[in-house]
């Protein structure tokens, strides 16, 4: 059995730390502690995911090599944000803010990218931000995008960001079955942080990297207006009966646009060659 299969390292490992981990995390002393922490299985499984597949570079110097680094880092501050009870609106002024040193990291076109991906970048924050912190709805959203942005990467000949995003979407599934169908812990900063600023590092590194057409990523980023746009709370005595559809709802909302994102890659003017990625050098891919 090759434990560095893609497959095991990008699909099974992400899903298993963010379960199991999760879980061990809410069964900690303190049913509410536990709860409230369990989300950090998420951000552990993103960054020993990513370390897994690009390697760890204590120098990083192209932009996959510092994706690793910046994925831990988001991983601190949400830790950080979650320890400190912050609230939703610190919560984006400090991701947000993340993100815009991110993007410096990353390298951008221009600056006028680099505006235009900070925006976008900032309103997906806040939506996922938006969405409840005691239901799958972020989760769900977080994976379908995840599997969206792992099709377009794979379709644009990057195995690598295909791998990455691949295990972010089974690592936010992986935490989604403590939150569906029934909560048993609270999504809260600890992992949500982490995952939505994972994701926009991806997308924006298959942006970079890949002639994906960017038209496929801003309906990849539209993924996480599903959760504002079906967000109209209901009232209390009917929410409890329908909780549990309204992550499906959601994801198949999202599930739409991502298919729209991978048919306009593989379909749409200007699709991608294959050979048109630029991986790691050191990265060996083993299909």
């Amino acid at each position: 059995m090759d434990l560095q299969h893609p497959l095991i390292r990008s699909v099974l490992l992400p899903f298993a730390l963010a379960l199991v981990v999760g879980g061990l995390l809410r069964a900690a002393p303190g049913a509410q502690a536990g709860a409230r922490w369990a989300a950090t299985g998420l951000a552990v499984a993103l960054v020993i995911t990513a370390f897994n597949v690009v390697g760890w570079q204590a120098r990083a110097g192209t932009l996959t090599e510092k994706l690793p680094w910046v994925i831990a880092a988001a991983a601190l501050l949400g830790l950080v944000l979650e320890a400190v009870a912050s609230a939703a609106r610190l919560q984006w002024m400090a991701a947000s803010a993340l993100w815009a040193l991110a993007l410096l990291a990353l390298g951008v076109a221009s600056p006028l990218a680099g505006v235009l991906a900070w925006v976008a970048g900032a309103a997906v924050i806040a939506a996922v931000l938006h969405t409840r912190s005691d239901g799958a709805d972020a989760p769900a959203l977080l994976t379908v995008a995840g599997l969206g942005l792992a099709g377009v990467a794979m379709l644009s000949a990057s195995l690598l960001l295909f791998e990455l995003a691949l295990g972010g979407a089974a690592a936010a599934a992986g935490l989604a079955l403590w939150l569906w169908p029934r909560a048993r812990i609270a999504f809260g900063a600890s992992g949500r942080i982490a995952a939505v600023l994972a994701w926009l590092a991806l997308a924006h590194a298959t942006l970079r990297l890949t002639q994906a057409p960017p038209a496929a990523l801003v309906l990849l980023a539209l993924v996480f207006a599903v959760g504002p746009l079906l967000g109209r709370r209901r009232p209390a005595a009917a929410a409890p009966a329908r909780a549990w559809t309204r992550p499906l709802w959601r994801a198949l909302g999202g599930a739409v646009l991502a298919a729209g994102a991978v048919a306009l890659t593989l379909w749409g003017p200007g699709a991608p060659s294959a050979g048109s990625a630029e991986d790691n050098p050191y990265y060996t891919p083993r299909w």
